[in-house]
């Protein structure tokens, strides 16, 4: 096969795919567990979102309803949380005794259920705890369950909403958690491993970093120069960057205005100093990407690229920061959550660049880069559109549902 037709396969199944893909990235799936110690006791609450309830159980649960703690509902879901939530220590098990049922209203009406609980055999209060937690994670794509100290008798932690100190996944369903040794370090680490992970998993992130990589390993032409046509696209003639240094000094500015954009709304949407919509901080990371790919394909800022990466930037951190709000929720150790979090996202986003740049590089030495450019630009424009409609105008497409009932996914 030749390497264009290789290329152009290439772009089909990679189309195919991220169409598919249901971005989560800023409304992850996620539900709480936070632990209050005391000398000699242990109290559990289980936080779950009442969307995710209704995909796994199949009923809904109005916005500030809280049922009866003897509904058959409520008496289902404590089963499976008694089934997919375990405590063991050398002290043998720690059953779960139901003690109430409460209600955490959010703005956007999607509440959580709060399941509180009291845990048996904790007298004296054992140092470590195996933990087994499987709560939606097999039940729901890309769903974590993150376990919190919100209360620690032995260490002094008070009031921790913001770092939690397990996070579960289908790849990790046991662990232990270390009581004495307090949750800090535990915690920012855990939200530097989650900045990691929501990253790689937000492609629409991933792509408006892959957009801005294309072109930083060429130099186009100057704009009298003449134009080239691929397809009937016209589009800018360039050269290879001369060196490998150079192209990487061009990667390492782009990265930092992002990084630094990013950075900053992060921090103000953390610390809640500044809150945009959800629906329109999604819509314009959608924009972003076609933005950035039509400047591939027509560079249209004579030598200004940065204020794509700078402006677009800002709205990629609000992105983040909806992630980090779901995770966080306030507390005494937000600064720490912001942080691990935020350096967790840099690492995450300095992978993706290791492991694109160099293969960029070399394309770009091939006559046929050109599809690169226009082609795969054109293809990020497709994708961008696609989540605009759903995102901007809430039309769902149904393209993931038609390729699974097709039996393609």
């Amino acid at each position: 096969m030749s390497t264009t037709k290789l290329i152009r396969t290439s772009f089909l199944f990679f189309l195919l795919f991220t169409l598919a893909a249901r971005v989560e990235a800023h409304k992850p799936n996620q539900n709480f567990i936070y632990l209050s110690i005391y000398e000699g006791k242990m109290d559990c609450r289980v936080e779950l979102r009442k969307s995710d309830i209704a995909k796994v159980f199949g009923f809904e649960i109005g916005p500030g309803v809280v049922p009866d703690e003897n509904d058959p509902k409520v008496l289902r879901m404590r089963e499976y949380i008694l089934s997919h939530l375990k405590f063991t220590s050398s002290q043998g098990d720690h059953a779960m005794v139901f003690t109430d049922l409460g209600l955490l209203e959010l703005k956007d009406g999607d509440d959580y259920l709060l399941f509180n609980f009291s845990m048996e055999n904790m007298n004296p209060v054992p140092s470590n705890l195996d933990v087994y937690d499987q709560i939606f994670v097999e039940e729901l794509s890309n769903h974590e369950s993150l376990l919190h100290i919100e209360r620690n008798w032995k260490t002094g932690v008070l009031a921790n909403e913001s770092l939690p100190s397990l996070i579960f996944g289908t790849s990790s369903p046991n662990q232990t958690l270390d009581i004495e040794e307090g949750s800090v370090l535990t915690g920012f680490l855990a939200m530097v491993k989650s900045g990691i992970y929501h990253i790689w998993i937000g492609l629409d992130h991933i792509l408006f970093l892959i957009a801005l990589l294309i072109p930083s390993v060429i130099v186009y032409k100057p704009k009298n120069a003449p134009k080239k046509k691929w397809f009937g696209i016209t589009y800018n003639d360039f050269d290879p960057q001369p060196s490998f240094k150079t192209a990487f000094i061009s990667v390492v500015k782009i990265i930092t205005i992002f990084t630094l954009a990013h950075s900053v709304t992060l921090s103000l949407a953390a610390l809640e100093l500044i809150n945009l919509p959800s629906r329109l901080v999604e819509s314009i990371i959608a924009i972003s990407i076609a933005m950035a790919a039509f400047h591939n394909i027509v560079p249209f800022l004579n030598k200004r690229e940065w204020l794509i990466i700078l402006v677009f930037g800002l709205f990629h951190g609000f992105g983040f920061a909806s992630v980090l709000a779901e995770q966080s929720r306030g507390g005494e150790y937000l600064v720490y959550s912001l942080v691990g979090f935020n350096l967790g996202v840099e690492i995450g986003q300095l992978g993706i660049i290791v492991v694109a740049f160099p293969l960029l590089f070399l394309l770009s030495r091939l006559k046929q880069y050109y599809i690169i450019v226009v082609g795969f630009s054109l293809l990020l424009m497709a994708i961008s559109a696609y989540w605009i409609i759903e995102r901007a105008f809430g039309y769902d497409l149904k393209l993931h549902t038609w390729l699974l009932e097709k039996g393609i996914l």
